[in-house]
């Protein structure tokens, strides 16, 4: 373990950031605990008001009915008997009439009260004598009834009579069980007031006791914050000038120091070198382990980077994966270099994380005080864009900043804007390269390479912009319309008369691995009416690398289709035997690299001899790209490469020049006739040899070294989908 200097150790900033949060922790659960006290204790106040009012509301609404509607019936049953002896001594039948009418009013009156109180809650005994009410009236009417028929007929006597020995007892018997009613409704209301009496007191203490708790809780936090107020204060500018993760200064503070760093160096006339560091393909390490082993990954560089540098420098981590180092109080740059080198070996060496081992490289720009500038925003920035060009060399290097670099910066900036707009403008443009067939002499097909026709800097190859279009992801949609501009040209192709010809298209990495890939293939050929066999889909061998069982799947998923799938610069990836073993692949691309000095390099041309071999233990077609000279066709064909494709063939070229080369007979063209061997040449009987194209062969086979740098750049068209 490498040991840091001390107050930039990593371990120690984390120890310290964990206490604060502790602390914080508990203030919130103090200050949570109070608020849910208080929401407690509001919901039980509320609670217990609402069953106070609810009591109190059946007091006065159920309790109070209830003795307004017993001493109703009571009343109407005291009438009723009085309109009945009132009858039988009237003699006057008008008056009788009206009696007879009071006396109906009573009766309705008392069974309106008696159907409502029977509507109410009522408890077991009112239920009881409420019935027993009920059975006494019911004899007591046919009583009051027959009075009133006697009374009618003018038997007054008998009506009298039955009204004393019978019909007054018979209502008194009613009249006593409604004054038990009203009794007990009385009695029932006293216990109901007495009740909700006894809930508001409880309510009452339980509101004070929880208030009282309520109160001590926020005492208790209200001190738990000033005591621990300056620490949290000292917590909040810690992690305000330190990054969390590493301890390390953050930008605000690194900024801070860099002021300083300056100001001593302009005193005492020295040098301070400013280091931007950035990790190389470090999103590799997060897409495969995870974000937990990059964390530690990042942790780690950050100790090796502050042991790797004196107690007084600089270490600083500005996000991601980038770092910042200002080394002060340099006398010469070299001494600058020196630290440089130590940090690019500390970075390099093998790390274990998630129990693996793992190697990691890191790009470097340096800007130096004064001779690149005196701001140190300006000292920043240049140091980033001196990494920028570090990392576009080839990574785990150094660069010095150059003010040319600036330019190049911002060219790059305009050229990324410019990007955004190219595709809707329609600024990208296909150019094809023909494969020539060395059995027949005819192009076999051609590759589809992109070009974006910029409106102010011309015809651009994709080494300037490619890169870009996969950092933004735009890749995707300008990939799925060249693929349909590739199908589309070759159906008009097919119908010129060269109905063999395949197009291939070269995918990235994005391509191949996005959900619409195998519809936009689909949409490609329908639209175009291209014959699923007529395109060639080109994968390069770190596409497989990514998740081999899913690329076999998706690979599949291809060649149900109907298409042809197959390897580019086979040779130079990884493990390409197990590529061909497990891929259905159709066409093996043999790399430039191999090509390139095939007729001088004994090895180069072993390579080549074993992968032809294998190809045709496979079953496997191969194309031979890279082609520059007269000597390196001659050799490849010597060694049975069946297609060939560079430079000494055709540059790429636009589509409307491609026509007269398509129906060249390449192998006069070549020199090549009289070499054809015997087994060639049955298969060359349906070649179609045309003298007028011989005298176009020289223009057709100039070398153009320049454009071909451009070509030979590993990021080749990529076309798909959305």
């Amino acid at each position: 373990m490498l040991q840091a200097a001390p107050g930039n150790n990593p371990n120690p900033a984390m120890r310290r950031i964990v206490r604060p949060s502790a602390w914080k922790f508990a203030l919130l659960a103090g200050f949570v605990t109070q608020l849910l006290l208080l929401i407690f204790v509001t919901a039980i106040g509320l609670q217990q008001l609402e069953v106070a009012t609810d009591k109190l509301n059946q007091v006065v609404d159920v309790h109070m009915r209830k003795q307004t509607l017993t001493k109703t019936m009571m009343v109407s049953a005291r009438e009723r008997t009085i309109f009945i002896l009132m009858l039988s001594k009237t003699p006057d039948s008008v008056e009788r009439d009206n009696l007879l009418i009071q006396f109906s009013k009573n009766g309705s009156a008392f069974g309106m009260a008696r159907q409502e109180l029977r509507g109410l809650p009522l408890s077991i005994r009112e239920q009881e004598l409420l019935a027993l009410q009920g059975q006494l009236t019911n004899a007591s009417q046919p009583l009051q009834l027959q009075v009133i028929d006697l009374i009618n007929a003018d038997f007054i006597e008998a009506a009298e009579d039955l009204i004393r020995t019978q019909a007054i007892p018979k209502q008194n018997q009613v009249i006593a069980a409604l004054s038990q009613l009203d009794a007990e409704a009385q009695k029932v209301a006293l216990e109901a007031s007495s009740r909700a009496r006894d809930d508001h007191e409880m309510a009452r203490k339980w509101l004070f006791l929880l208030s009282g708790t309520a109160l001590l809780i926020g005492f208790l936090v209200a001190a738990f914050v000033f005591l621990y107020a300056s620490r949290a204060g000292r917590a909040r500018e810690r992690l305000s000038t330190e990054d969390t993760l590493t301890g390390l200064p953050n930008r605000m503070l690194f900024m801070d120091r860099l002021e300083q760093s300056l100001i001593r160096a302009e005193r005492h006339a020295t040098l301070v070198g400013v280091m931007f560091i950035d990790l190389d393909r470090f999103k590799r390490v997060n897409d495969t382990l995870g974000h937990a082993s990059g964390d530690q990954l990042i942790c780690e560089v950050a100790q090796r980077l502050r042991a790797a540098t004196r107690a007084e420098d600089i270490v600083a981590r500005l996000g991601g994966d980038e770092f910042v180092v200002v080394v002060g109080d340099i006398a010469e740059i070299k001494h600058i270099l020196q630290v440089v080198e130590k940090m690019l070996a500390a970075v390099a060496a093998p790390y274990q994380i998630a129990e693996r081992e793992l190697f990691c490289s890191c790009s470097i720009g340096i800007s130096v005080y004064p001779h690149d500038g005196d701001d140190s925003g300006d000292l920043l920035k240049y140091a980033d864009t001196a990494m920028y060009h570090a990392k576009s060399s080839g990574r785990n290097r150094f660069q010095l900043y150059d003010p040319a670099m600036n330019a190049m910066a911002e060219e790059r900036l305009q050229l990324e804007t410019d990007l955004h707009y190219a595709l809707g403008r329609n600024e990208f443009i296909l150019h094809y390269q023909p494969q020539v067939d060395l059995d027949t002499g005819r192009t076999h097909a051609v590759e589809a390479l992109v070009r974006w026709n910029h409106p102010n800097k011309g015809l651009l190859s994709p080494a300037v912009f490619l890169e870009m279009l996969e950092e933004t992801g735009q890749i995707v949609s300008v990939g799925r319309q060249l693929l349909e501009t590739a199908c589309h040209q070759t159906v008009r192709w097919h119908a010129a008369g060269f109905s063999h010809l395949e197009v291939a298209v070269n995918l990235s990495s994005k391509e191949f691995w996005h959900e619409g890939l195998i519809a936009s293939v689909q949409t490609a050929l329908a639209q175009s009416g291209l014959p699923p066999h007529a395109l060639q889909l080109e994968l390069t061998e770190g596409i497989f690398m990514e998740s081999m069982d899913a690329a076999v799947k998706r690979v599949h998923e291809l060649k149900a289709l109907g298409i042809t799938v197959s390897v580019d610069d086979f040779g130079t990836g990884y493990s390409s035997l197990a590529h061909l073993k497990r891929f259905p692949l159709d066409v093996l691309k043999i790399d430039r690299y191999f090509v390139k000095d095939v007729q001088h390099d004994p090895v180069n041309e072993a390579l080549i001899r074993s992968i032809l071999s294998l190809s045709q233990d496979l079953k496997l077609k191969n194309v031979a790209e890279g082609i520059e000279t007269q000597a390196q066709l001659e050799c490849l064909r010597k060694l049975g490469c069946q297609i060939v494709q560079g430079y000494f063939i055709s540059q790429p070229v636009p589509a409307a020049q491609l026509a007269t080369l398509l129906s060249r007979d390449w192998l006069p063209a070549f020199n090549l006739a009289h070499q054809v061997q015997p087994k060639r040449q049955s298969s060359n009987a349906h070649r179609h040899t045309r003298a007028s194209d011989l005298s176009e062969s020289a223009e057709s086979t100039e070398v153009h070294s320049a454009t071909q740098e451009q070509d030979a750049c590993p990021m080749k068209p990529k076309l798909l989908p959305t």
